[in-house]
């Protein structure tokens, strides 16, 4: 069997080569010659295809039939992070933690500043984090409770 893949193999590259034909002339007639332009006019008008034609008369179809974009609503989205909203500002909880068995909340407030929160510290003027409980933050403003629910679900913005 080694015998005859080998012959085969001896068989195809002879055959491959004895296909060459080495004493093929090179062919030097001016008329075969290739000549290349001197310089290339870039702002020279060129002529237009007839498929470059259809397409920019798709192009200007699709322009007429498109609608103006609606005028957004000046109301601002929320954001995607659920955010505790305490008179016009709002604050990301980014953690409930405990130190020294002693649970306190991290929040994040709209100029980027991180504000850590215990029970009874104030968080601005008249707001007072009163509870840190499983399911809510509560708190006060004056003699008004706001309950920021933990764990609830949201349709995330949809």
């Amino acid at each position: 069997m080694k015998w005859f893949i080998g012959f085969l193999c001896i068989l195809t590259v002879f055959t491959l080569f004895d296909e060459l034909s080495l004493s093929e002339e090179v062919v030097t007639e001016k008329s075969h010659l290739y000549k290349l332009p001197n310089n290339i006019d870039p702002v020279k008008e060129q002529k237009i295809l007839p498929v470059e034609e259809e397409w920019l008369a798709y192009l200007q179809e699709t322009e007429v039939k498109t609608p103006e974009p609606e005028q957004k609503s000046t109301q601002a989205k929320k954001p995607p992070y659920p955010t505790l909203t305490v008179g016009d500002k709002n604050y990301q909880l980014l953690g409930i933690l405990k130190k020294d068995n002693q649970p306190f909340i991290l929040l994040k407030a709209p100029d980027s500043k991180l504000i850590e929160l215990k029970e009874g510290a104030t968080l601005s003027e008249g707001v007072v984090l009163q509870t840190i409980a499983a399911s809510a933050i509560i708190l006060s403003q004056g003699g008004e409770l706001i309950k920021f629910k933990l764990f609830e679900r949201s349709d995330h913005g949809e």
